[in-house]
């Protein structure tokens, strides 16, 4: 698979605006997987290959890129995690956990291509023959 001329700028840029201030160790491989991930999506909506994808879609990739990993807390360390947690009670307190595989699959469906990013993507969307 051809990888996206300017990833390396795309790249950098995500992590000027989210910088490692948690200093994990798995920070440049998240950012590498969302920044790919972005880029197949957007791809795979616009019907645009990759090494053609025009270079005014970077920063609308870099802002995907920028929304996924805060909404699906990718950079917050474990241990500051709510997103595993399915149900609380407080009688007798009882704390309830979503199965990794429950959470392998949530991770499956997410689709950083929201409404308002669709409706950007549409202008360079190409016909799919």
């Amino acid at each position: 698979m051809e990888e996206h001329p300017r990833i390396d700028d795309i790249t950098t840029t995500l992590k000027s605006l989210i910088p490692n201030t948690n200093k994990l160790d798995s920070y440049d491989s998240i950012i590498n997987f969302v920044v790919s991930k972005v880029i197949d999506d957007v791809t795979s909506y616009t019907h645009i290959p990759v090494i053609e994808l025009p270079e005014e879609l970077d920063k609308v990739i870099v802002s995907i890129s920028m929304q996924l990993i805060d909404s699906h807390q990718f950079l917050v360390p474990i241990e500051d995690k709510n997103d595993d947690v399915q149900s609380l009670s407080e009688g007798d307190t009882s704390v309830t956990f979503k199965s990794p595989a429950t959470i392998f699959t949530e991770l499956q469906s997410i689709n950083p291509l929201s409404d308002n990013y669709v409706t950007i993507l549409n202008s360079y969307r190409r016909i799919q023959r």
